[in-house]
């Protein structure tokens, strides 16, 4: 996704993306508005809020990006077992946070263990 947003928004030639283990992705397609062009929609499949770094809290294994859905006005448990009731988006973060995944309120998908 690295790549992925650096050719869309012109950082780097798709030429100059380097080729990485495990990752086959062709980013040269032949011309620097294919390219371009094919990297802003891989960008915009992802939904992808910032440019994202090669290692960041993800590679690190300490992130997650989801959307989580239909919990208002239903209970589930925090860590210590009580009973919350989700009325609100920060009663799921504080739910969240009893486990030690905490939400990262400027990026709308993205929690981790330490909110960043």
């Amino acid at each position: 996704m690295h790549y992925a947003a650096a050719i869309a928004n012109g950082a780097i030639a798709a030429e100059r993306a380097p080729a990485m283990v495990g990752v086959n992705i062709e980013w040269n397609h032949g011309s620097t508005e294919r390219s371009r062009a094919a990297a802003r929609e891989m960008a915009s499949a992802y939904q992808i809020v910032y440019p994202p770094a090669l290692v960041s809290r993800h590679t690190e294994r300490s992130a997650i990006d989801m959307a989580i859905s239909g919990l208002k006005n239903k209970k589930i448990k925090d860590a210590s077992g009580r009973e919350v009731l989700i009325k609100k988006d920060s009663d799921l973060h504080a739910v969240g946070a009893s486990y030690g995944v905490n939400k990262l309120l400027s990026d709308p998908s993205h929690w981790s263990d330490n909110g960043f």
